[in-house]
């Protein structure tokens, strides 16, 4: 069978609207379908939603003129993006997921430190926007006239239910319903965009002399905060790429992951500082009822479902990958058991949030946190893709106990040194609200954060020194170098 009459076949173990049948084991080559044009829409339908927008409202909130906010919103979903794009080129090579090919560049067993950071972090992105959906049904029932205090209730059932309901049904289900989210989203968000610009003096912004001016070194947390966010999926990417064929051209996979996933980054961002601008910098304690002072009543019930709908779109990619996180850690439990752990965890957290009081504080530290270890991981396992050229054992990737990829008693030093040492290195070169640390404080006070580029740099750059000339990883290799 050839690649592209694979590409088109639709097989019975995944097909949507019917539950998956795959997990984590490796996708067998005669049931290899899709192409990356299904990431671009994919990526997309996933990212345009209320909580993007918000991203774009703290940049500019930083105290950044309208156009430092436009240029670090391009920059760094540049940066980002093209991260999440390569960090997508493992799936077809190994058939199974992000979470699975951890094992190669950490061993077995020492995969279990990336995989539980990424299953922390699948779990909080799914609550986050678990949150923001929520507040935009309870809004959409007030209209209704239901506001008794157990609403809340109801409705964090109601978008959870809706989240679980499309994961079950696993991967051609997601592709294919954001698919069509996608187009919805774009649509209503852009009328969000229409209703804000007339509450905008434009050439004031753009062209006044008391416009805003940060320095460099706040413009480079912002960056940092921008491209936190589509590194923290780059531990998702690989799990819809892995249907592809092996031989799909990878260039392909990289453009239109980190394509699809840059269009609607920028998109709902460059919104958000617009609506900060509207708001006059900041957005409150309340993320959805600011909207109300800029949308006519008849255009405010479209936009509560599209908040709901962005929520709903891109927590199920969440719950799904969390799903599968679990079942790497060799938790002995099925893909739907595990859906209903994370619905719990999501109830859990919903709960801090209102003992806290301070949702968008959570969101703005919770992104300086995950990136303290999804750069380091990311970048291991990019560097670790191009030194193999690509090659991996889909059989030894799920060996316990034996195998390529046991290495030493299932550690692969080099792969958890270098993920320490770059999760060091963002703390050491952090310059964040969320923590400063004393070398960027009293010795470099105007380099902003580098606390993700030292990260990449240093521990991509540490795995490359100890593992190319390791004997464990000479022997994993498909090819043989001299």
């Amino acid at each position: 069978m050839t690649v592209q009459a694979m590409n088109q076949k639709a097989v019975a173990t995944d097909q949507a609207w019917s539950i998956e049948q795959h997990a984590i084991d490796p996708i067998p080559p005669g049931e290899r379908h899709g192409s990356p044009v299904d990431l671009f829409r994919m990526w997309v339908g996933a990212n345009v939603n209320y909580v993007v927008l918000i991203t774009g409202v703290v940049v500019y909130a930083a105290g950044l003129s309208f156009w430092q906010a436009i240029y670090a919103v391009l920059a760094g979903n540049l940066v980002g993006c093209l991260v999440l794009g390569l960090s997508s080129l493992m799936g077809p090579k190994t058939g199974s997921t992000s979470a699975m090919t951890s094992r190669v560049a950490f061993g077995q067993l020492g995969s279990f430190l990336p995989k539980a950071a990424s299953l922390v972090s699948a779990l909080s992105w799914f609550s986050i926007n678990s949150v923001v959906a929520t507040d935009a049904l309870l809004d959409l029932l007030k209209i209704a006239g239901l506001d008794q205090p157990f609403m809340m209730w109801v409705a964090l059932g109601l978008v959870l239910a809706g989240e679980i309901f499309l994961a079950v049904f696993g991967h051609a289900t997601i592709i294919a319903a954001e698919k069509w989210i996608a187009l919805i989203l774009s649509a209503l968000f852009a009328g969000i965009l229409y209703f804000i610009l007339p509450h905008i003096e434009i050439h004031q912004i753009l062209f006044g002399t008391a416009a805003k001016h940060a320095s460099a070194g706040t413009w480079l947390v912002t960056l940092g905060v921008v491209a936190s966010y589509p590194i923290g999926w780059t531990n998702y990417a690989s799990d819809y790429s892995r249907y592809f064929s092996a031989g799909t051209d990878p260039k392909k996979i990289v453009l239109c992951a980190g394509g699809g996933q840059f269009f609607a980054l920028c998109f709902c961002e460059i919104i958000g500082i617009l609506f900060a601008i509207a708001l006059g910098g900041q957005l409150g304690s309340d993320p959805v009822g600011q909207l109300t002072q800029f949308l006519p009543n008849w255009f405010l019930i479209p936009v509560l479902i599209a908040i709901i709908l962005g929520g709903i779109a891109a927590n199920v990619p969440n719950g799904y990958t969390a799903s599968l996180g679990l079942l790497a850690l060799r938790i002995p439990i099925t893909r739907i058991t595990s859906l209903g752990i994370i619905s719990l965890f999501t109830v859990c957290f919903r709960v801090a949030t209102m003992i806290y009081g301070n949702f968008f504080g959570v969101y703005e530290s919770f992104l300086s946190y995950m990136i303290f270890w999804t750069a380091p991981w990311a970048a291991i396992i990019i560097a670790d893709y191009f030194m193999r050229k690509g090659e991996y054992s889909s059989t030894d990737l799920m060996q316990w106990g034996g195998g390529r990829y046991w290495y030493g008693n299932g550690l692969f030093w080099p792969g958890i040194s270098a993920f320490f040492a770059g999760i060091v290195s963002c703390v050491v070169f952090s310059n964040s609200s969320t923590y400063a640390s004393p070398l960027m404080t009293q010795y470099l006070p105007d380099a902003g954060d580098l606390s993700f580029e030292m990260g990449m740099i240093i521990s991509a750059s540490l795995y490359y020194v100890l593992s190319i000339k390791n004997a464990h990883y000479k022997k994993s290799l498909l090819h043989r170098t001299t």
